[in-house]
This record gives C-alpha cells, sequence and structure tokens, in this order.
C-alpha cells in the first residue's frame, strides 16, 4: 500500500531486490511524496555537478582516499556541508532534496549523498547499517570508515569501533558485523524507520502514514504491517487497516499483543460495517 500513488521505479528496485539500485534516487523519491512535482532528474544532476567539481583535481588512477580527500573539501570546505546535530528530528533532514539546498542533514541521507558523488568518481563506498550512526566503508585491506556526519572523516576500524562504542554508550568491542556492508533494503528501510520516528514523535500520523506505506512494503517485519494498519485505525481509515492488521496476525499469531490487535481488528470491521 503507497498512500501517495505516485511511480517510484527506484523504489520499487529496491523492493525487487533487482540489481544495485540508485540510492539517491530512491531518497529523491521518498523525499517526493512530501513535495509534490519534485524533478528528481535536475536533483540527480545537482549531484553530477558536485562530482564535476571534484574530478578535475583527482590525477587518473588516484588511489581512493586521496579522492575522498578532494570530495571532502568540496563538500564540507568550499560549500560547507555538515551534520545537524542543532535540529537533528527535522524531517527535512530525511529528504535528499532539502539536504542540498540547506546544506545539512542526518548520517544516513549525508551517506546517501556523498556515496552518490564518490561513485562517479570512481571510488565504491559500501553502506554500513552500523548501530546508532550510519556510516560507509571503503572495502579495502584493512577498511576505511567514512563518517559523513562529521565533514567526512575517515575512521581506521579501531577508531570507527570507538566512535560507534561512544554513540551507544556500550562498553566492549563492537562486533565486526555491526560494521559490515549492508544491502539496499535495510538502507531504505533505515532512512524511512527514522523518518517515521520523527512523524509520530510530531504526532503528525498522516505524514506518518504516508512513509508508513513504503515501509511496509520493503520491510519484511511483520511489525511494519501492524504499524500501518494502526495508523489507518488512528486515521479513521478502517477498510485500509483490516488486510494489514489480519496479515500481521497470520505471521506472528502468539505475539505478545496478539489479543490486542485482534480487538483493533474486530473493532475495524465493525465500524466498516456500520458505514455499509
Amino acid at each position: 500500500m503507497r498512500p501517495t500513488g505516485h511511480p517510484s521505479p527506484e523504489f520499487d528496485r529496491v523492493v525487487a531486490g533487482a540489481g544495485r539500485p540508485d540510492l539517491a534516487r530512491v531518497a529523491l523519491e521518498i523525499a517526493a511524496d512530501f513535495h509534490p512535482g519534485l524533478d528528481i532528474d535536475a536533483q540527480i544532476a545537482r549531484i553530477d555537478d558536485l562530482a564535476a567539481r571534484v574530478r578535475p583535481r583527482c590525477r587518473r588512477g588516484s588511489h581512493p582516499l586521496h579522492t575522498l580527500g578532494q570530495l571532502n573539501w568540496v563538500l564540507f570546505i568550499e560549500d560547507g556541508y555538515a551534520g545537524n546535530s542543532e535540529d537533528y528530528f527535522d524531517p527535512r533532514n530525511s529528504f535528499l532534496n532539502e539536504v542540498m539546498d540547506r546544506g545539512t542533514g542526518i548520517p544516513i541521507t549525508l551517506s546517501i549523498l556523498y556515496q552518490a558523488v564518490a561513485e562517479r568518481l570512481g571510488v565504491d563506498l559500501l553502506p554500513v547499517n552500523s548501530p546508532a550512526h550510519f556510516l560507509l566503508r571503503l572495502d579495502e585491506d584493512p577498511p576505511t570508515f567514512v563518517d559523513a556526519f562529521h565533514q567526512g572523516e575517515l575512521l581506521d576500524l579501531d577508531a570507527c569501533r570507538r566512535r560507534i562504542g561512544e554513540l551507544t554508550g556500550r562498553a566492549g568491542p563492537v562486533p565486526a558485523s555491526k560494521l559490515a556492508p549492508c544491502d539496499p533494503r535495510t538502507v531504505v528501510a533505515r532512512m524511512l524507520r527514522n523518518l517515521k520516528a520523527v512523524y509520530v514523535g510530531r504526532e503528525d500520523f498522516a505524514s506518518a502514514y504516508i512513509v508508513q506505506g513504503r515501509l511496509a512494503e520493503i520491510s519484511e517485519d511483520p511489525l511494519e504491517r501492524r504499524d500501518l494498519g494502526m495508523l489507518c485505525l488512528q486515521l479513521d481509515r478502517p477498510g485500509e487497516a483490516i488486510d494489514p492488521l489480519v496479515d500481521y496476525l497470520k505471521s506472528r499469531p502468539g505475539a505478545d499483543d496478539s489479543e490486542t490487535v485482534r480487538a483493533l481488528l474486530s473493532g475495524a470491521r465493525s465500524q466498516l460495517a456500520q458505514w455499509n
């Protein structure tokens, strides 16, 4: 169920697990849900322009770290991009067009922009779904991690583990599995969950419903179907709530909240019957 109904071909490729999708385009398709008429191709051209400014500064055959250094100079020194630590939960931080307009965002959107520019420069960076802080990874031996939220800081494995430990407040080494590359579906689901949390926290359930429709498509977690149904009920859409709530109960018949969900489902059916 996609509440906006507008075409999202790159998002659909992620849902289908097809190849390596363009995450910048996916992010812009999500942004278009809240920016009607957004010209995605024009936004992609802005990324092309960033890469075009970096490219002449890199000699042919340059080491990737040299290229990333030049990218950092353009993005963070010349253009002044920075992580938005002052208003981290502003929903605009999750929209890639707004990130480029304002020069600020959260780790995942800044990473998507950074990865897109680096790819155009011939540097393949992999997304890392690390705890509390999204990162990129240059998969060499040893790997180098890029923290796009902190001005593209380059971190070795030990420094990366220290940063994640500081952010999570957990003692002990971060498991290697938490710093491994992740797939596009995981990236997009994390981006959507960030945005969902912002809107639910603001009690903007109409906006959360739009995000949740995509999240229920892309995530294999049954809880996302449950949450879609509950948001439908919150917005007085009982007919739309039934299928996702039924799907949730089928997948988790013995869940701790199953009785509550069954009661909500029964209420939705009763309300729908009264309307008909």
